[in-house]
């Protein structure tokens, strides 16, 4: 990570999206130092920005920059071990967090292909509960296997933060030439109150989905007479225990079709099928609340990606989790929740003008 080039530029907006990058642009001027693929920071006296430069255009007076955050750099396919998803088997399968640092680490630190590596160094976050019990509900592409192709980036990266609250953090160290890549977990919810001055312009889309299947029953589609029902309860959770449930009862039934003709081979595909159906994100949802850049209540650049929050805005209480951030002069859009609304489509669509 080697110093190409810098320059002064004119306030801009910049959108830090974690679950859908976007195209940012800056112009600086003419310069043919700048290229495709190299890394870019941005900072002012509000904010810090990293990320890649995906576009160059050149011109006469001015050269124009395309750039995405950084983690889009993982935008690319892996072969993803199936077996790896379900529930218990502590000594046979990897945590969550185990398989996000090993495929970052395969991919861009020991592999053999030296024009891959990446200067980063990739660390799970010691102080966390590792996520034992996951999946993202990925079928093998052939019933002799049990892998398949998946995006590093949209289909473990982003599901992860936003199925279970997993972040890749990303920080810079300039003086060693290094990223440092932090896998890591903000459990504990972050207060805040949207009814005050301080929060200039808010918009809060909720939407509550545990009206949704709370009773799935799944069925092996070559024998007929295995079966296994599972029960949603209030806490989200579900499981095969028939008491504390959901009502009105939502029923829903699923075939699969196992790797193998044993029980366990059944019960396994059932579980998975469980996840994809039942396991609905806590973060289903999008609040946008706007703010100055040197808020000293909510002081947005410190609240870090995947932070859990406690959002209180006229006498309701809304549970979300940071997932990104617009960056804009003086004030900043702090996004939370894995949905997005118009004002943030629009605002994508227009190159990053409101």
């Amino acid at each position: 990570m080697v110093f190409v080039y810098n320059a002064s530029i004119d306030a801009t907006s910049i959108d830090d999206d974690y679950v859908s990058a976007s195209l940012n642009i800056v112009e600086v001027p003419a310069t043919q130092l700048v290229e495709n693929g190299q890394f870019i920071r941005l900072q002012n006296d509000s904010y810090f920005f990293f990320g890649l430069i995906t576009e160059v255009s050149q011109g006469e007076y001015a050269t124009r920059i395309g750039f995405k955050s950084f983690l889009t750099i993982f935008d690319e396919e892996v072969l993803f071990d199936t077996a790896w998803q379900g529930k218990g088997k502590a000594t046979t399968r990897p945590t969550l967090e185990t398989v996000i640092s090993n495929f970052l680490t395969e991919t861009y630190i020991s592999t053999s292909d030296t024009y891959q590596r990446l200067p980063i160094v990739v660390t799970i976050d010691s102080t966390i509960t590792q996520t034992l019990d996951w999946s993202f509900g990925m079928r093998a592409d052939k019933e002799t296997s049990h892998y398949t192709v998946a995006n590093l980036y949209s289909d473990i990266v982003v599901r992860a933060l936003k199925e279970y609250g997993i972040a890749v953090t990303v920080d810079p160290i300039f003086r060693n030439q290094t990223i440092r890549l932090t896998i890591t977990k903000k459990p504990t919810p972050f207060k805040i109150s949207a009814d005050q001055e301080n929060v200039v312009v808010k918009t809060l889309k909720y939407s509550d989905k545990t009206i949704g299947t709370n009773k799935l029953t799944v069925y092996n589609e070559n024998n007929f007479n295995q079966s296994l029902t599972f029960y949603v309860h209030p806490d989200k959770s579900w499981n095969t225990t028939n008491s504390n449930r959901i009502k009105p009862v939502v029923r829903g039934i699923k075939l699969v079709t196992p790797q193998e003709d044993t029980l366990s081979s059944f019960e396994d595909a059932a579980i998975e099928a469980a996840y994809s159906e039942l396991s609905v994100s806590s973060w289903d949802n999008c609040i946008e609340l706007e703010v100055f850049a040197d808020d000293v209540n909510i002081m947005p650049m410190n609240l870090s990606i995947g932070q859990v929050v406690t959002i209180y805005y006229k006498e309701a209480t809304y549970t979300s989790i940071l997932t990104g951030r617009i960056l804009d002069g003086n004030r900043i859009t702090i996004i939370f929740g894995s949905d997005r609304i118009e004002y943030s489509k629009r605002y994508k669509a227009n190159g990053g003008k409101k």
